[in-house]
């Protein structure tokens, strides 16, 4: 098990706008105001920023119908993960979290400054998704010396496998403590900017559109493709 902390995120005042759901080049024509307020959360909310990964490497034993056995008695089980994950050597599992402080910070600026409040927790949506995007791309790199390949990364949340049963999972296969992260009775992760994720090893792992898989694709206002 490995904790990672030497994270660098390289995030612009665009990727704050794209972490509120807005269209940054509308935003940036139209709505002055909402531009300047990711402005001044760029400026205050890098330094709130702390990220922390914590990543496991297990072996897969064997598959059982929609569960994959995984060493020390360990194991996933969902049919989107056996679709996705089926044919892996081993599983790697992850949680990212940047910390409790921006998340505090925009609790207390919500009465008192509430579009900055907005463009701070929309940062801490895109440095979040930056942070795992970022340990996915280090996994894949250091396995290419092998000869391996890695899936598309998998967090709960889909109808095939809801928050409630795979953040159990996923908490199950690692220590959260060591970075800091719990996990509430209905699935929720503490600190809230928080992910988790699954990926799969192998000698040929596919990679997918992760909005094509998620169940709020229709929907979902963080999509532009």
């Amino acid at each position: 098990m490995t904790v990672i902390t030497d994270l660098h995120l390289s995030l612009s005042t665009d990727d704050i706008l794209r972490g509120q759901g807005l269209n940054s080049e509308l935003i940036h024509v139209r709505k002055p105001a909402l531009l300047a307020a990711a402005k001044r959360a760029y400026s205050r909310g890098l330094s709130l920023i702390h990220p922390k990964a914590l990543t496991r490497e297990i072996a897969v034993l064997a598959r059982r119908h929609d569960r994959i056995l995984l060493k020390d008695g360990l194991s996933l089980s969902s049919p989107v993960v056996m679709r996705h994950l089926g044919g892996a050597l081993r599983v790697v599992a992850s949680i990212c979290t940047i910390g409790q402080e921006l998340e505090e910070s925009v609790t207390n600026l919500l009465e008192s400054d509430p579009q900055l409040a907005l463009a701070l927790d929309g940062l801490g949506n895109a440095a979040v998704e930056m942070l795992a995007q970022q340990v996915c791309a280090d996994i894949g790199k250091k396995l290419q010396d092998r000869g391996l390949k890695v899936s598309t990364p998998l967090s709960p949340g889909s109808l095939e496998w809801p928050v409630e049963i795979g953040q159990p999972q996923i908490f199950s296969l690692l220590e959260p403590a060591r970075v800091g992260i719990k996990l509430t009775t209905g699935g929720m992760m503490i600190p809230k900017k928080s992910i988790s994720f699954v990926l799969g090893i192998g000698y040929e792992m596919a990679q997918s559109d992760m909005c094509e898989i998620c169940s709020l694709k229709e929907t979902c206002r963080y999509r532009y493709a």
